[in-house]
């Protein structure tokens, strides 16, 4: 990965682990989510869920990836497996 590469990895995940406001919070209560560790993350997640709940399919395919993406980490412990078909008929 290259220097600023990193460098904007980095910051990026800073911010997103941030915790959110009292007031952002609240909001998100109001709308009925309940949330235990309410960081910027999270409401990221929600918002894009929201899009795919209205229907936005370039949300909807991004929800499916990081979904499938988690599912795949928990299947083979965080270790991608790639399966290569090399049997002839």
């Amino acid at each position: 990965m290259k220097e600023n590469d990193k460098l904007l990895y980095k910051t990026l995940k800073s911010l997103l682990n941030e915790r959110l406001s009292d007031a952002e919070v609240q909001t998100l209560k109001e709308e009925g989510y309940e949330i235990k560790n309410p960081t910027r993350k999270t409401a990221v997640m929600i918002a894009l869920y929201k899009k795919a709940a209205s229907g936005d399919l370039s949300a909807i395919k991004e929800l499916r990836s990081i979904v499938s993406e988690k599912n795949e980490e928990t299947r083979t412990g965080g270790k991608a497996v790639m399966i290569i078909d090399d049997i002839g008929n």
